[in-house]
């Protein structure tokens, strides 16, 4: 009786079986949905602050040269905007310098500005925090066997052709001896994780996790996506240049898998999609579930 309870106690910690219901993806959609929109929020807010402390660095490099080089470009701006404001005064004047001490004046304040900016916390919590989210949830979201996968595709494998492999060549390295074989008690390295196909990211699961569920809740995403995104492109449709926007070719709504197409055959009672497009293991794993029942309805209500 002793190993038979060992066993089913490292069974029941080496995999989970959520519930394979509806309200389960439902549940765990909003959830991913939250984790995706606030990182989305944090990224755009960290975007505008990176602008702000680039504008105020730019700012501060040309006041330097202004006071440390004495060079003469604030003249332009300075006669510029007094010929717009004192016409009658300043009409005829060809250059116009400002105060001695304007430039060392305004180089003080906008460095005090830079050292509050970073001593406030203002950094901290404005830029710094952006990056801490995605790594601080996934530290909690290993409790749960999920990871939200935020990772973005290398920007050499967006572009099919590319000049650069042909000015630069890269000579083909010689294949060396063989490596030395693993042990067999080392652990296997891990797989490294693979850039999301949503660019807002996407919640992965562990492998401890049942695959009837992940593929059913994959399923179940991807058919709230691609609702979305036809209300969405509904909405732009509405205007001239949501419809021009419409026609590009990378606002095209993407092909459906062939697991989902399968999903709509086999819905259609004749269970012939699963074998065309669903692989064996997935068909053992997760069964579709009958007309009628509580996880039929799983893709279509979606809202």
């Amino acid at each position: 009786m002793a190993p038979t309870s060992r066993n089913q106690r490292q069974q029941s910690r080496a995999s989970f079986h959520p519930s394979n219901d509806t309200a389960t993806y439902r549940d765990l959609l909003l959830f991913e949905e939250r984790l995706k929109t606030n990182a989305a929020q944090l990224q755009r807010r960290k975007s505008r602050y990176q602008l702000f402390l680039f504008h105020l660095l730019i700012a501060i490099a040309f006041l330097l040269s202004e006071v440390l080089l004495q060079t003469s470009f604030l003249d332009i701006p300075y006669t510029n905007l007094l010929r717009k404001v004192l016409p009658d005064v300043y009409g005829g004047v060809e250059s116009s310098k400002p105060h001695p001490y304007f430039a060392s004046g305004l180089l003080f304040v906008l460095v005090t500005a830079l050292l509050l900016f970073f001593a406030s916390g203002m950094y901290a919590e404005k830029i710094a925090y952006a990056n801490r989210y995605v790594p601080h949830a996934n530290k909690a979201l290993r409790n749960f066997n999920m990871y939200l996968n935020v990772r973005r595709p290398p920007l050499r494998s967006t572009f099919s052709i590319s000049p650069f492999p042909f000015i630069f060549h890269r000579p083909t390295q010689s294949r060396g001896p063989s490596p030395t074989p693993r042990p067999s008690n080392a652990p296997a390295p891990m797989a490294p994780i693979p850039p999301a196909n949503n660019p807002r990211g996407e919640l992965i699961f562990s492998s401890r996790v049942d695959r009837g569920f992940r593929e059913s809740y994959e399923r179940y995403r991807a058919a709230f996506e691609r609702k979305r995104d036809r209300r969405e492109r509904d909405e732009r449709d509405k205007t001239w240049t949501g419809r021009i926007a419409n026609k590009m070719p990378w606002n095209q709504p993407p092909d459906a898998p062939p697991a989902l197409v399968a999903l709509s055959r086999t819905a259609s009672g004749r269970g012939r999609g699963s074998v065309v497009g669903t692989p064996l293991g997935s068909r053992r794993s997760s069964p579709m579930p009958r007309p009628g029942t509580r996880d039929s309805p799983a893709v279509r209500t979606v809202d």
